[in-house]
């Protein structure tokens, strides 16, 4: 898990969030309330269909300038919508006493590459916590005792 979160605002402006996005080059940003409790997520895929919904068809085809300017003419359009207004409500999280095994498998069972790890106490995000986050813990804890000790038998 990720202590350092990207987190916006419900009212964060659209080109603020791509920024974050890119700049932190995080898949997903959480959206909090002042309280920093957990209102919604936006994902890059959900930032794509919006500037092209059927992108995921084009990628099958080669992209043509016209392509990419009918892309920054949505852009243009879609400078005045807030984080709230593209953000999805209903969102897929787990807490930070949830084993890592369960949030595996939700994030496998819904399609997701990340949740947002959310506090018992208080339900504010604490986290971010994402399928290379538990690929890489269960290698160290599992995989390393066995594999390294191969290689310094040569």
């Amino acid at each position: 898990m990720s202590k350092k979160v990207t987190l916006v605002k419900p009212d964060t402006s659209l080109r603020e969030l791509w920024k974050s996005i890119f700049i932190h080059r995080v898949n997903a940003v959480p959206v909090v309330d002042s309280k920093r409790k957990l209102v919604g997520i936006i994902s890059k895929e959900d930032v794509l269909k919006l500037l092209y919904p059927n992108y995921e068809d084009m990628l099958e085809d080669l992209f043509t300038a016209r392509d990419f300017e009918a892309m920054e003419d949505r852009i243009h359009e879609l400078n005045v919508k807030k984080a709230k207004d593209i953000m999805c409500k209903r969102v897929v999280y787990t807490r930070e006493d949830t084993p890592v095994m369960r949030a595996l498998s939700r994030m496998i069972a819904r399609r997701l590459n990340q949740l947002p790890v959310l506090s018992r106490k208080d339900d504010r995000v604490v986290g971010m916590v994402t399928k290379g986050d538990i690929f890489r813990a269960l290698f160290k804890r599992h995989l390393t005792e066995k594999i390294l000790p191969l290689k310094k038998k040569r």
